[in-house]
């Protein structure tokens, strides 16, 4: 589309009068120059006419004297020679005055007839004076007795005397002709002076005319430009007092010669004027972030678009940058930009209006906002978690949730040597962790595992690492120290909790801890006495396991219900390995085990699948742990696929593999069938977790499973000292 540029109509008026008084001014000089040359050429005829007028008679004069010399005999050379230069002037001068009045133009025309009839009558004389003038020979010849004429100047004896006698009147018809081609000349110049004149008077008046709207309009012109300069100073001070970075941006993307005092502040960079919209942001923003700008940016120059509502998605609105300090390093910064476009009266736009402005005291409010209010929502989420949570439960979670993450701490903190070492610890660690989330998640201490949760993105990022070294354990160390603070925090409330009595109001408001439990219709304040570490209450593991059942079951939109029996029967001594065991497994059987309703439904089972977990006493050989689903069972190809695929186990071993050694795969740190992660599933851990946990208690593990029908899980412990049992 071909652009259209409207001048003011202050600015195109004075150009066009003064166009139109040039023009007049340079038309009345051109007809006066004419006039002018043509006056100069009619003068210098009238002047070359005037030579004329004295020649006829010359003529006469020097026949006469050529007569009389003849008849007395003396010389007739010096008239002779005068009648020739006479005649050879008049010849001249008359082509002269022909070629003046060429140059006459239109008025010429009268004189030049005049002339033709003048050149008429000279050649009749010219004629006789030829006759006088061809005779060359000497006019005398010597005698005795003296001089006397030759033939010759007898001869030239008779032509004077036939000119002389005819001389009279062409004299008189030449000087005639020579009279009115005068009066003629003189009424031409007389003319051609008067229009001289009048358009020199006029071309005066023009020009004094142009001069005074000159001297008007530069008047203006001062005004104006006294107005311009005014404006551009507020336009100055404007520019040098906003906050905003103010810029234009023409369809080039390239920045106006006009910009805010504030521009180069905000984006503490000068000389940017010169420069493209994308040289402004290649420095401070990842080039991905400018590809998108720059796609953003060009849609508004686009004749139907919706500015407003683009601007809701402007990738340019927060942007975080980093400037270098001058005391070394860098100091991150909040900018947001913004675009409006300038449209004129036509509807044409030339620029984009851009500002920048630095918001980053805005989002350092904001977060602070944000964290103060998450902070208070903490606290209270803190509050009412452990005003539903049994006191004994939550006494014995916070005793082992301490331990694991002292222990867990303190494995961190020692110096590992080799790969394997790093990698041993970062396991250990990670089975820690992942078992208190697990029994967080039973008891809905959301505030402490989603913080584990967190936890775990970092180990698990670590754990892809081919090379570990412990500087990677730091931020890992802060993370930890940041959960056992927030544990204390729990623990500190819930001891602050001892000697208050829980309102009614807010008794018939909090809801039960467990809706399927419950016993009593009134909630009642449950103390917790001062906490043993050497003897920890037992939890009620039947009511943790079943909570645990139902949150894992919510989360994955699945129905399950939870069958136990003989957690009474747990020894004291047992008692964490078992409840750690039961956390994992239960969890791993409702996410990997039971399918999702309508996948039960199509298999011809009820839509509620079934855990079923039972402690046993075996006597002399010890005890056992059965925890079975009737989910979809363990399935071999899978669990091969994945190990491979993962790089767990090489292409020629698994050739070798029979399906115990298969199944003992799932029990390796990281192994896992779940392609993302979760809250309750993808880490790799439960299953690891759960073979410790055997391990340190001296225990074994058997696996039985068929395709689409169940999973069991055989855990047998040896016999306790004491065989001691605690209360559930």
């Amino acid at each position: 589309m071909k652009k259209k540029f409207q001048v003011p109509r202050a600015q195109w008026m004075p150009a066009a009068i003064a166009t139109a008084f040039a023009l007049v001014l340079t038309t009345l000089l051109v007809m006066g120059l004419q006039r002018a040359v043509r006056l100069q050429a009619a003068s210098s005829a009238l002047q070359s006419t005037a030579e004329l007028r004295s020649l006829p008679d010359f003529f006469g004069a020097q026949l006469a004297l050529v007569q009389r010399s003849l008849e007395s005999k003396t010389y007739v050379g010096d008239a002779l020679r005068n009648i020739r230069s006479g005649r050879q002037d008049f010849d001249r001068t008359l082509r002269q005055v022909s070629d003046d009045l060429a140059e006459v133009g239109p008025r010429g025309v009268a004189p030049a007839r005049r002339t033709a009839a003048l050149q008429s009558d000279w050649q009749l004389m010219q004629g006789r004076l030829a006759d006088v003038d061809e005779i060359s020979a000497s006019p005398y010849d010597d005698t005795a007795t003296g001089s006397d004429l030759s033939a010759s100047g007898q001869k030239l004896k008779s032509s004077i005397d036939a000119a002389l006698e005819r001389q009279a009147d062409a004299a008189s018809g030449l000087n005639a002709g020579v009279q009115g081609l005068s009066d003629d000349l003189q009424q031409v110049v007389i003319s051609l002076n008067r229009e001289l004149r009048v358009f020199l008077v006029a071309g005066a008046a023009v020009a004094v005319l142009l001069l005074a709207l000159m001297m008007y309009f530069s008047w203006r012109s001062r005004v104006a430009a006294g107005q311009a300069a005014q404006a551009m100073r507020q336009m100055a001070d404007i520019l040098g007092t906003v906050r905003e970075g103010l810029f234009l941006l023409d369809r080039q993307l390239n920045f106006g010669r006009v910009f805010s005092t504030s521009f180069e502040k905000v984006l503490r960079n000068s000389g940017l004027g010169a420069g493209s919209f994308q040289e402004l942001l290649r420095p401070i923003v990842p080039e991905k972030t400018i590809v998108t700008a720059v796609k953003f940016v060009n849609l508004l120059w686009r004749e139907k678009i919706n500015e407003e509502l683009i601007e809701s998605v402007n990738p340019l609105n927060q942007v975080e940058v980093r400037f270098p300090r001058n005391t070394g390093g860098e100091e991150t910064r909040y900018l947001s930009f913004a675009f409006k476009r300038v449209v004129r009266e036509q509807g044409e736009r030339e620029y984009l209006l851009g500002s920048v402005t630095d918001v980053t005291d805005r989002v350092l409010l904001a977060r602070e906002l944000e964290e103060s209010k998450a902070q208070n929502q903490s606290q209270l989420d803190m509050a009412m978690e452990v005003l539903r949570v049994d006191p004994a439960q939550l006494q014995t979670f916070m005793h082992d949730a301490d331990m694991a993450l002292r222990k867990s701490n303190a494995v961190l903190t020692v110096r590992g040597h080799g790969q394997s070492d790093l990698k041993s610890k970062l396991n250990g660690v990670f089975r820690e962790v992942h078992g208190i989330k697990g029994e967080a998640a039973a008891l809905r201490l959301s505030t402490v595992s989603t913080r584990i949760h967190q936890l775990e993105d970092q180990m698990a990022q670590l754990r892809q690492r081919e090379q570990l070294d412990g500087n990677d354990f730091v931020p890992l160390v802060v993370k930890l120290d940041e959960l056992m603070s927030h544990i204390n925090g729990l623990t500190q409330f819930a001891e602050r909790l001892r000697d208050v009595q829980v309102p009614a109001q807010l008794q018939r408001e909090l809801p039960p801890a467990d809706a399927d439990l419950e016993r009593d219709d009134t909630l009642s304040m449950r103390v917790l006495p001062p906490a043993d570490p050497a003897t920890p209450a037992a939890p009620d593991m039947e009511n943790m396991l079943v909570q645990l059942t139902r949150e894992v079951a919510v989360a994955e939109g699945k129905k399950v219900q939870l069958k136990t029996k003989g957690l009474a029967k747990v020894p004291e001594v047992y008692v964490k390995a078992v409840r750690g065991m039961a956390v994992q497994l239960v969890r791993n059987a409702v996410v990997h085990g039971i399918e999702l309703p309508a996948d039960r439904v199509q298999q011809s089972k009820p839509e509620t699948g079934t855990v079923s977990l039972s402690f046993d006493d075996e006597g002399q050989t010890g005890f056992r742990l059965l925890v079975e689903d009737d989910g979809q069972g363990l399935r071999y190809e899978k669990i091969l696929d994945q190990a491979l695929r993962s790089g767990m186990i090489a292409p020629q071993d698994a050739a070798k593999m029979d399906r115990v050694s298969v199944y003992k795969l799932i029990f390796r740190p990281g192994f896992t069938t779940v392609s993302t992660v979760s809250e309750h599933a993808g880490r790799g851990v439960g299953l690891d977790a759960v073979s410790q946990l055997l391990t340190q208690v001296g225990g074994t593990i058997g696996i039985a499973t068929s395709d689409g029908k169940f999973t069991r899980f055989k855990m047998t412990f040896p016999p306790a000292a004491g065989r001691t049992a605690s209360a559930a």
